[in-house]
């Protein structure tokens, strides 16, 4: 039989005897969340054990061969306890004295608006905590301003609104104020489960972080936050340039983390030119991209839910025409060339026949100072030569002008004389 005493919970006779068992039942704080006890004194034989018990006689944890005085428990989920003590015939010891409880009436500390743990946190416990959001963000992360798990079961997982899992902490990824990866949406939510073989100090959520855009706003061509966000997918506004009959382009910066991470190029009909993948990690500074055929590139960055790196910008292109001619350019906007921008479905074609008849006419008037030894073939540097074509304009609408008053003076003549 247990020892009686006014002062105690549970307590054995000391010491207790060989070939003894007896259940400590229903040691309780009704409405109680979470529980633990605390032992002024405890002393387990190498071949006996003490065992306590949750209220539906499931063991918890087992003590034998142990010497302790003056400890608690570790937290359980739920309001009542039990102890129950087996001996053997291998001799006996002090045995045991359970004189506090203490209890827990909610699942977390009440007055983090965002997400804690109590601590420590108990065993066999599982709760997600409510929400936590910024509405309107297109892109969000959490701070830990401190996360600590026991080596067991125990774990914390990040989901998205949709309730799909992002990332799962153990043990291993224990530490003291860090930030999360930037995740997708607006909202994530927390999840703590741990098992029943011990507990840790558990995880304080301190603040959160939004962005509105889903990339840097102030950079005239395509750039990445850095770093990217997991489980991110968008295709940036086209980089255009009329007229152009090759383009490339210009990285200051990739680096995709070692996942699923990749960025790709298409051409203006989505037709893909080029995928950067991450199998391996890759990380590029300074470097251009492959002539493409064409005036228009896109660039689409895909991301994965297993880490983030810096990602990536686009700094200059190069273009080049139909004459072969290369230009450099800093901004993605098309160009207002009025030579070449169409504002109906005609315009330009003018400006486009009008250059090339001056160029044949230049070339004709050419041939025929040459033929005249007006000018030299390879005296194609001098003034005469890039402008004989008004010069044969010139002569030509002299003799026009000349013809024209002769044949208006000979009618003259003719009509004085009729």
């Amino acid at each position: 039989m247990p020892a009686a005493s006014s002062e105690s919970l549970a307590e054995s006779k000391h010491p207790y005897a060989n070939n003894f068992e007896y259940t400590w039942s229903n040691i309780s704080e009704p409405g109680a969340t979470e529980i633990r006890l605390h032992f002024s004194d405890l002393d387990i034989g190498r071949y006996d054990k003490l065992t306590i018990l949750d209220k539906y006689g499931n063991d918890l944890v087992t003590y034998s061969g142990i010497t302790k005085a003056d400890f608690w428990t570790e937290w359980y989920v739920g309001d009542t306890l039990g102890v129950r003590l087996i001996t053997s015939d291998q001799g006996t010891a002090y045995g045991f004295k359970i004189d506090k409880l203490e209890s827990r009436s909610g699942t977390c500390i009440s007055n983090n608006s965002l997400a804690e743990s109590y601590h420590p946190y108990a065993n066999n416990f599982e709760y997600k905590w409510p929400d936590i959001s910024k509405p309107g963000a297109t892109q969000i992360r959490i701070h830990f301003e401190s996360l600590n798990l026991a080596d067991t079961y125990d774990k914390l997982i990040l989901y998205d609104k949709y309730d799909n899992k992002l990332v799962t902490y153990s043990r291993y990824q224990s530490g003291n104020d860090f930030w999360t990866e930037w995740y997708t949406g607006d909202t994530l939510k927390v999840k703590l489960i741990t098992g029943s073989s011990g507990t840790a100090y558990g995880f304080k959520i301190d603040e959160v972080e939004g962005r509105s855009d889903m990339f840097i706003s102030n950079s005239s061509l395509p750039e990445s936050y850095h770093p990217y966000a997991n489980n991110f997918v968008y295709k940036w506004p086209d980089i255009s340039k009329p007229g152009a009959t090759q383009m490339r382009l210009h990285f200051e910066s990739l680096n995709l983390a070692d996942t699923y991470d990749k960025l790709i190029l298409y051409d203006k009909y989505d037709n893909v030119l080029k995928t950067y993948n991450a199998h391996l990690g890759i990380n590029y500074q300074d470097f251009w991209t492959e002539w493409y055929t064409g005036d228009t590139l896109k660039v689409k960055l895909i991301t994965g839910n297993s880490g983030t790196a810096y990602g990536f910008k686009i700094d200059k292109g190069e273009i080049k025409n139909d004459k072969n001619v290369t230009t450099v350019f800093t901004e993605s906007a098309k160009a207002l060339d009025p030579t070449t921008e169409k504002v109906g479905n005609n315009s330009g074609e003018y400006s486009d026949d009008l250059k090339k008849f001056m160029d044949r006419f230049h070339s004709v008037s050419v041939e025929i100072a040459v033929t005249l030894n007006i000018l030299e073939e390879e005296d194609n540097q001098s003034w005469m030569y890039r402008n004989i074509q008004w010069v044969f304009s010139g002569i030509g609408t002299s003799l026009g002008a000349s013809l024209v008053i002769i044949l208006m003076k000979r009618l003259k003549d003719k009509k004085i004389r009729q």
